[in-house]
């Protein structure tokens, strides 16, 4: 898996939580947790992916 199918993934979840009612901030976050857990990657990694820092 690329980084690309990872980004993928990421703004299509984003997109249906989005579609189902939740906030863009908050349907962000659960995607990368989502992508995280399916995909075996760990947090960190998504969010550099995405240029967000976990503090």
């Amino acid at each position: 898996m690329d980084i690309f199918e990872v980004l993928t993934a990421i703004s299509k979840s984003r997109i249906n939580l989005v579609k189902r009612g939740l906030n863009e901030n908050k349907a962000m976050l659960k995607a990368q947790r989502v992508v995280s857990k399916e995909y075996h990657i760990p947090m960190p990694e998504i969010q550099k992916l995405i240029g967000n820092r976990i503090n």
